[in-house]
Parts: structure tokens; C-alpha cells; sequence
């Protein structure tokens, strides 16, 4: 963690002499100032990190002081907001070029920002940020991996959990109890449980209806470990499945799996969509593919980067990004299948180990 701070300058170019991380009231929370800090619990609420090429410092309030202590990170306690404020406008002194995360930052916290920093220019480095949170270091990746390994266990018990007439609304809670069974400290993001019709709706939110027999269910859900997070997909089919159920489910493996095979150090993100969204348009599901074949992940379910045919972002060693494609029916219903992975020299590896089979529940 403490060569983050020379990861993030590496990317300013000279922009900055110094960046402002600075956290509203939940959930206005900026991921990066944990990112710098390499704090894995508490809010900040109010909080700022000051981050120099050779150092971070914590301004914050006594309610998280053993969080930022447990991090390791220099830290400065302050007991009510007139003194933050004493401390931030001391901490900026001096700097010509500060840096903030325009994307990220509340007009209240820019407006005080301004106010402390005096003189100073403020310079939006939000972009550079991103770059710095795109390749993640060893450190990252292994919370990741466990973050993944949480949700595949959880994916392989989903024919156990689940059975016909279960509402979505229960089973997603069965699967948010087996990912801390398994030792989430929660969900990565509102668990989808969706059944029949409903899983043409990629960002679904369960509901009262209940899993009858021939439906198809999906189940996209994450866990998080350490403030890292897994984001997996699978698709089911309640009973046996119909032809034209099984049919949507082989097209989309493998759309996958052409995916799969393009991603390696250097290839560029569109010729990843390309791959997948191909298989799918030369068959009767043309024009199904409604999303993009992936993203980021890391600290956010949508961590910076994407894998899309609207952003030519050219894959690097240590990435890690979902693939999940899908196609989706009106009326019918939709297959998607997600998985998270690390880019390689030479390839990909897969961090999302459940099953791919068509299985019945």
C-alpha cells in the first residue's frame, strides 16, 4: 500500500503537487480516498486524505481513529469541524496545484476545499485517478481472489438454496447469508434473484414472484472482502429446460468463451466485445446483447474500466474485469453469464471457479 502514492503521481503528469480525497456523508463516499489510505473498515464521514508523492495523511474524527490507526496510515485526529478545517487550510499551505476528484466530490467539500486551500489552483485529476485504480496491485488482487472465491462457493450452493415456488426475494437473501457463511462481510451490491420474464431485465430488483417450474432463474450477486468485492452471474432453469432455453444458454457460453479467449496484456477492450457480440449476432439472438461485455472491479462493483464497443481502453497485465455476456427475450426471459478475471501476459485468469453447466434446480 504505501507505493500507491507514487502510483497515482506516476499518472499526473505533472498536474499536481498534491491530491485532496474527501468524504461526504454515506453513501458520498470517495472509494479512492481508500484506495490511497488502504483503510478496509469505517466511514470517514467528513474525512480527508492529503496525498503527496512521497506520503498520505488521514484529517480524521475520533470516531474512526482505530481504523486509520489499524491501515497503518499517518493520521490526524480532529475533534469538531472548525478544527479540520484549521488543519486542512495548514496541510495545503505552500502547494500551487491541488488535485481533488472532481467525480467524486460534493460542492460542499469543494467549496471548503477552495476556501483552505487559498491560492492554490484546483486541478480535476479524477481521470488519472482512474488510471492509477485500473491495474490493481498484489495486495488488491488477493482480497479480490477471495472476494471471488466467496461468490463461487455461494454460486455452487444456489441449486441447494433454491427450489419452485421460493420468491425472488428469499432467495436473494439466501444467497446474501451463504456468502457470509462462507465469510462476506457482506454483499457487494443488492443481490439480483430473478425468475421467468423478469430475467430479460438485467438490473432487476426482486420482487413477490415465485420460481415455478420451466422458468429460467438468474441469480447475479457479489461478496466483499476487506472493501473488495466479487461480481458473478449464473443463470438456472427450474425443472427441465426447453429447447429454446437451452439454445440462449449455449449461445451465451460461448459468446463467453470467445471473449474469454481474446483478453490478454495489450489487446484493446473492443475487440473483446467484439468477440462475444459476434457469436450472438450471427445467430437468431441478433441484436439481444444489450450491455457492454464487462468492467472494472475492485473496490466498486463498477470499479474503473470497461470492456465495450463505445470505449477503445486497451487491457493491461493485472487488470481485473468481469465478461458477462447475455441476451435477453421480452416475455421470455434472459441468459447471462458473468465471471470475474485477471488480464495476464499471455491470456486471462479466470478468479470465478462455480460451474457453467445448464443445471436444473
Amino acid at each position: 500500500m504505501a507505493t500507491r502514492e507514487r502510483r497515482i503521481f506516476s499518472q499526473l503528469e505533472g498536474k499536481a503537487d498534491a491530491i485532496v480525497l474527501a468524504n461526504a456523508t454515506d453513501p458520498s463516499l470517495d472509494l479512492t480516498f481508500f484506495y490511497a489510505t488502504g483503510i478496509t473498515s469505517g466511514l470517514f464521514e467528513g474525512c480527508f486524505a492529503i496525498v503527496t508523492p512521497r506520503r498520505v495523511e488521514v484529517l480524521s474524527s475520533e470516531l474512526e481513529e482505530l481504523s486509520a490507526r489499524q491501515a497503518g496510515v499517518r493520521t490526524t485526529i480532529f475533534e469538531n469541524r472548525k478544527e479540520r478545517d484549521r488543519l486542512l487550510s495548514r496541510r495545503l499551505k505552500g502547494f500551487r496545484r491541488i488535485g481533488v476528484n472532481a467525480q467524486e466530490l460534493t460542492v460542499s467539500n469543494y467549496k471548503l476545499i477552495r476556501k483552505c486551500a487559498k491560492g492554490a489552483r484546483l486541478v480535476d485529476v479524477s481521470d488519472r485517478l482512474a488510471a492509477a485504480r485500473r491495474v490493481k496491485d498484489e495486495e488488491e488482487i488477493t482480497k479480490i481472489k477471495r472476494a471471488c472465491d466467496i461468490a463461487s462457493k455461494t454460486a455452487v450452493k444456489i441449486p441447494e438454496l433454491v427450489e419452485a415456488g421460493m420468491s425472488e426475494t428469499m432467495a436473494a437473501a439466501e444467497v446474501n447469508y451463504q456468502m457470509m457463511r462462507y465469510g462476506a462481510s457482506g454483499p457487494a451490491f443488492a443481490t439480483n434473484a430473478s425468475y421467468g420474464p423478469a430475467t430479460a431485465e438485467p438490473h432487476y430488483v426482486p420482487g413477490t414472484r415465485k420460481l415455478r417450474r420451466g422458468q429460467l432463474a438468474l441469480f447475479d450477486f457479489g461478496a466483499t472482502h476487506r472493501r473488495y468485492v466479487s461480481d458473478v452471474t449464473r443463470t438456472f432453469v427450474s425443472g427441465r429446460p426447453g429447447g429454446r432455453q437451452r439454445r440462449l444458454y449455449e449461445v451465451v457460453l460461448e459468446a463467453q468463451e470467445a471473449a474469454l479467449d481474446t483478453i490478454r496484456d495489450g489487446v484493446r477492450g473492443r475487440r473483446v466485445d467484439s468477440a462475444a457480440r459476434r457469436v450472438i449476432d450471427s445467430t437468431e439472438f441478433k441484436g439481444k446483447f444489450i450491455h457492454s461485455t464487462g468492467h472494472g472491479i475492485g473496490l466498486s462493483v463498477h470499479d474503473p474500466g470497461i470492456i465495450s464497443s463505445q470505449r477503445d481502453m486497451v487491457l493491461k497485465e493485472n487488470m481485473v474485469l468481469t465478461v458477462e455476456p447475455g441476451a435477453y427475450i421480452k416475455g421470455f426471459g434472459g441468459v447471462r453469464i458473468e465471471d470475474d478475471v485477471l488480464v495476464t501476459k499471455n491470456g486471462c485468469k479466470v478468479l470465478t471457479k462455480a460451474p457453467k453447466e445448464f443445471i436444473s434446480i
